[in-house]
C-alpha cells in the first residue's frame, strides 16, 4: 500500500470533526497542532502520520488491539508490552526520508520527536509522544476506510 499525505490525513480529521464523530477531539487536536501550528508541533503531527501508517501496514495484527481503545484518548502504546516492543524494534532499524519527497516523511526527525520510551532520542518534555499516540489511535480508523 501506497503512504497517504497529510493532506490525506487532515482531510479525515476534518471528516471527524464535521460529524462530531467519538474522534472528533482527537482530529480538532490534531487539526490544531499539524495545520494551526499549536504549540510549533506541526512537524511532530506530519512524521507521526507517516510512521504510524508504515507500522500499522507492515503490522496490521495491531489493528484490532487500536481500535478497541478509547476513541476519545490518544492509544497508549505503553500499556501494551508486546505492542511497544514491536514498535520500539521496528523503529529502531529505521533512518533517514522516506516515501514522497513531497510528503516529508523522515524516521530520523520522528525519532529526535518521540522520547525513549518510545523509541526516541527527545530528552526534553514529553517531546512529540502525545501527538503520536494520537495519530495512532485514529490511523488504523481511517486506513481502514474505502
Amino acid at each position: 500500500m501506497a503512504l497517504k499525505s497529510k493532506e490525506w490525513f487532515y482531510k479525515q480529521c476534518l471528516r471527524e470533526v464535521k460529524t462530531f464523530s467519538p474522534y472528533a477531539h482527537l482530529c480538532w487536536d490534531l487539526l490544531q497542532k499539524g495545520v494551526g501550528q499549536q504549540d510549533a508541533t506541526r512537524g511532530h503531527v506530519t512524521q507521526a502520520i507517516g510512521a504510524t501508517q508504515k507500522f500499522i501496514t507492515r503490522n496490521p495484527n495491531w489493528r484490532r488491539a487500536i481500535r478497541k481503545a478509547d476513541p476519545t484518548k490518544p492509544f497508549e502504546i505503553t500499556t501494551n508490552a508486546k505492542m511497544l516492543i514491536s514498535w520500539k524494534s521496528w523503529i529502531g532499524g529505521k533512518k533517514g526520508k522516506y516515501d514522497r519527497e513531497s510528503f516529508g516523511y523522515n524516521y530520523t526527525t520522528l525519532k529526535h520527536y518521540l522520547t525513549s520510551p518510545l523509541g526516541g532520542t527527545c530528552s526534553g518534555g514529553g517531546g512529540g509522544n502525545d501527538e503520536f499516540k494520537k495519530v495512532l489511535r485514529v490511523i488504523v480508523v481511517f486506513l481502514g476506510r474505502k
